[in-house]
């Protein structure tokens, strides 16, 4: 069975990395949620997607530029009386829940890692004892070696798209680089995965592959049908409900 995991909460459903998103998954028979985490300039960790303030709250700026205190009392788009909300209100969300928690490290304004913020995701993964659910992911290799040197066991995933791909020298040597880091899943943008499936396959594996963002129910049910671990998609809904019509159709004979 692939995995079908709910993408910033399912996006085009209600407003992305919002609790209010994060409580609607949770009625949904998915097998994981992603989202997104920045720093604030006082340590604290909130989930937001953008290093920029001003595509989901009414405030302009960088998110790594202000206090916890300040994001935490920011509003979001389109998402009534809600705010940016902390790492740990999140966390409390899925608390209850078996999901995988797909949690990635974003960049700041200027594309740099946060200091320190690894080791406090980490910290708060522990501490509440979801080491076994939490996969820590991130576009920056990099990113994901501090990760894995301070917790060798961690469960890691890295994001690959062409952008990322042409930095590491183009597909094949990004996969092949990715693919020596012991356990690591790699996600794939769609379009990219569809043309380098095969090389994919013979370097990582099934178990070690995911395709995102896949919305359209054609992309959906195409994916589905691919051997590879998880998809990630804007439309929970309908990627439940696709997959269990897959599950119910009789076999070819």
């Amino acid at each position: 069975m692939v995995f079908i995991a709910g993408h910033r909460g399912g996006r085009n459903l209600w407003r992305e990395n919002s609790l209010t998103g994060f409580r609607n998954l949770c009625k949904e028979s998915v097998d994981a949620v992603e989202f997104d985490v920045h720093q604030s300039t006082d340590g604290g960790v909130v989930v937001i997607h953008d290093p920029l303030l001003d595509r989901t709250t009414f405030e302009r700026g960088p998110v790594g530029e202000r206090s916890l205190r300040q994001l935490t009392a920011m509003r979001l788009r389109d998402a009534d009386d809600e705010c940016i909300p902390t790492l740990d209100e999140v966390l409390d969300v899925f608390s209850e829940t078996t999901l995988e928690l797909h949690i990635e490290i974003k960049t700041d304004a200027l594309g740099k890692a946060y200091s320190g913020l690894e080791a406090r995701l980490i910290e708060q993964i522990k501490r509440r004892g979801l080491e076994r659910r939490a996969v820590i992911t991130c576009f920056v290799p990099s990113v994901i070696e501090t990760v894995r040197r301070l917790w060798p066991e961690a469960r890691v995933l890295v994001s690959l798209d062409r952008r990322s791909a042409e930095m590491m020298g183009g597909i094949e040597p990004a996969l092949a680089q990715l693919a020596v880091i012991p356990r690591c899943i790699v996600a794939v943008e769609k379009s990219l995965l569809g043309l380098a499936l095969p090389l994919a396959l013979k370097l990582l594996g099934s178990e070690r592959l995911g395709a995102w963002v896949t919305n359209e129910p054609e992309d959906i049910a195409y994916w589905l049908a691919q051997p590879v671990r998880q998809i990630t998609t804007d439309r929970p809904d309908l990627a439940v409900s696709i997959r269990r019509q897959l599950e119910t159709m009789p076999e070819r004979p």
